[in-house]
């Protein structure tokens, strides 16, 4: 566990001097990223590189690093930040990126003291600039977050607290039209490279590469995951359990990305025969490579034994060829025995070399994180599924029994994918098998295309979305809608299942057996809209308006909910928690006379009611499962204005509730009747 402290400010120094504490803490007490770590390096291995904006090569030049007077505040932040809320994003350094350039262009320096609003919002046209939408918008959160942080521990001599991010988050990708149906094609796999990789699969590969690629792919098309997460599997990765039935059930034991904790991930049973033969097969090929990681960790001090290797003493000497046998190398003639032992640095002469000295070199090539193959989920290499062993799948040098490996996420995409750049020099799977697209073209998938296209099918087979995260091995089930490419059309035949009764396809639909239709008749036509909430279902006629509560769904009163519907009522009982708790603060707001703090008072006064009500009814025994309840109320809404003005000759304007009773009448007529 790395150390890390709170910083805190004195006022009584000036903001020079805490900064150049803040720095000094950071660079002296702080181990983030290791004890060890180089702090005047500008790469940090596998951590960072202090490039300016615009450099995107791991191995920039000297030019190309952040200024100096920058530079140090840049470290400091990063590896404070990093400490206390570590992320795989790191959208600190893009923030720092588009800081120290809109210093420069702002000061003409990048040192931090300069600081200002001015240089914040150009710092935001930057990222616009240099970013995608979505990175540009969590690079502005972050400069915003920047920005409170120096003003908080009095870093700099200006208040900047009062600037907020100016980029928008994007807007949902679900959306429907063409362009929708561009952007689900984009982002699910192509249906003919999908059925090449299953005859591939399917004709049992010989070649190691084939049946590394086939066998990944297959496990992505078995259960939602990301590429990392099935090369980290462990090689006793595989559960059998018996479900409440008895039926013997089938899954992986994962440990997910993005916040969700270790997990099993169980198998469709259509897909267990192929996930079975995949994980087979991925033990073989990372047999020997295992076998040498054990080796290593019983017998750190003893040469390893393998096939190839020479039957002679630890400690005596060998001519080139027996130390070429050893080591995994070609030695099939003198000069080919010269040059492998001379790359590497080893004395090329017979006699030179013995088992003990050879083994030095050997655990001296082993990857930086042995024994370790991935350390913050626990699998060694000699345990870990996808352990390789150096050239196991080069097609023109033999592989080194010597020498472990570990395959990124890299090394598979560029076997699934096309490389341009490459030209004819990159064959791709595809390629060696003799695949391509219908027009003639190369065929090529991604490894995250198989994670929508799964979460799509269980959207289509009416999995939960709570199921769907956790299958997927996600943190926040909002993240679902990412991954959720049901057409408009698919969404709609959901719903018409839900309810039958209810046909969205119905008699609106069928405009052809309607028309031509009077406005009174169209608006007769049974309510067709059928959207599920997060307490019940809402009822409300997209044909008449927009949603005008849109994430208020306790304060409308177009929402219905089931009695008996244990889930949705333990979500009201945890959303009255919440907002009893905000209603105290609240009212302690109003009582100290903070400005349009009554109106954020009577607004949660409101909802606490709203809750306690249906929470009372949803649990009143005498109200039989089933039963749909609907709570009335006075909210203001566009059509409930007109109605209201259409009903005004027939109301007393002293008659309150008549008025309200008779506006209520007038929607429910409208809206074709109404619920509970």
């Amino acid at each position: 566990m790395p150390d890390v402290f709170q910083f805190k400010s004195k006022a009584e120094l000036t903001a020079a001097a805490n900064l150049d504490i803040f720095i000094s803490k950071c660079r002296n007490d702080l181990t983030v990223f290791g004890a060890d770590l180089d702090w005047d390096a500008c790469i940090w291995p596998k951590v960072a590189v202090f490039a300016k904006l615009g450099v995107t090569t791991r191995k920039p030049k000297q030019e190309e690093l952040m200024d100096e007077s920058f530079v140090e505040f840049a470290k400091a932040y990063f590896r404070y930040q990093q400490g206390h809320k570590p992320t795989g994003t790191k959208n600190e350094l893009k923030a720092l990126r588009v800081l120290e350039a809109a210093l420069i262009q702002v000061n003409g320096e990048a040192s931090i003291t300069g600081l200002s609003l001015t240089c914040l919002d150009e710092a935001a046209s930057l990222a616009r600039g240099y970013y995608s939408k979505g990175a540009a918008y969590a690079c502005g959160r972050e400069v915003q977050r920047f920005a409170e942080f120096v003003t908080d521990n009095h870093l700099i001599n200006a208040d900047l607290k009062a600037w907020h991010n100016p980029i928008s988050r994007p807007t949902d990708t679900t959306r429907t039209g063409k362009e929708a149906k561009q952007n689900r094609e984009k982002k699910l796999p192509n249906e003919t490279a999908l059925n090449a990789l299953a005859e591939i699969f399917a004709s049992n590969p010989v070649e190691g590469r084939d049946i590394f690629t086939t066998c990944i792919f297959a496990m992505l098309m078995s259960a939602p995951s990301r590429i990392a997460e099935v090369l980290a599997l462990p090689v006793d990765c595989e559960v059998f359990e018996k479900d409440s039935k008895g039926v013997e059930r089938y899954g992986w034991r994962f440990f997910a990305g993005k916040g969700y904790e270790g997990d099993i991930k169980w198998i469709p049973t259509v897909m267990v025969e192929t996930a079975k033969i995949a994980i087979d097969r991925a033990r073989n090929l990372s047999f020997e490579a295992r076998k040498l990681a054990k080796w290593i960790e019983d017998n750190p001090n003893k040469f390893y034994r393998h096939e190839g290797c020479p039957n002679v003493a630890d400690d005596k000497p060998l001519t080139m060829e027996q130390a070429c046998q050893a080591l995994g190398l070609a030695y099939h003639t003198k000069d080919v025995c010269y040059s492998s032992l001379n790359d590497r640095g080893l004395d090329h002469h017979d006699g030179m070399n013995t088992l003990n000295s050879l083994w030095r070199h050997v655990k001296g090539r082993l990857p930086d994180s042995f024994p370790w193959f991935d350390e913050d989920k626990g699998i060694k290499f000699s345990n870990a599924l996808f352990a390789l062993n150096a050239n196991q799948f080069h097609g023109n040098r033999s592989r080194l029994v010597t020498e472990l490996r570990k395959p990124d996420t890299t090394f598979f995409n560029n076997d699934i994918g096309t490389r341009p750049a490459l030209g004819d020099k990159h064959k791709n799977i595809f390629d060696r098998y003799g695949y391509f697209d219908n027009d003639g073209e190369r065929l090529k998938v991604t490894s995250h295309q198989a994670r929508h296209l799964l979460n799509t099918i269980a959207q289509r087979g009416g999995l939960s979305n709570l199921e769907i995260a956790k299958w997927s091995g996600r943190a926040d089930v909002k993240q679902n809608r990412t991954y959720n490419h049901m057409t408009e059309y698919e969404m709609v035949a959901m719903a018409e299942r839900i309810d039958p009764s209810k046909a969205l396809f119905g008699p609106v639909g069928e405009v052809e057996k309607y028309l031509p239709v009077t406005t009174q008749e169209f608006n007769t036509l049974e309510q067709a809209a059928a959207h599920i909430t997060e307490y019940g279902f809402c009822v409300h006629d997209f044909t008449m308006s927009p949603c005008e509560k849109f994430r208020d769904c306790i304060n409308c009163t177009e929402q219905v909910c089931i009695k008996g519907d244990a889930t949705k009522l333990a979500r009201m009982k945890e959303r009255l928690d919440k907002v009893e708790k905000i209603l105290f603060k609240a009212e302690q707001a109003v009582k100290e006379g903070d400005m349009g703090a009554d109106r954020w008072l009577n607004h949660h006064i409101k909802t606490a009611t709203r809750l306690r009500d249906l929470i009372y009814i949803l649990e009143n025994p005498s109200i039989i499962d089933g039963a749909q309840v609907k709570l009335r109320g006075n909210d203001f809404s566009q059509l409930r204005r007109v109605a209201e003005k259409k009903s005004i000759p027939m109301v007393a304007e002293n008659d309150v509730e008549f008025k309200e009773a008779s506006i209520l009448e007038d929607l429910t007529d409208i809206l074709g009747g109404g619920f509970g």
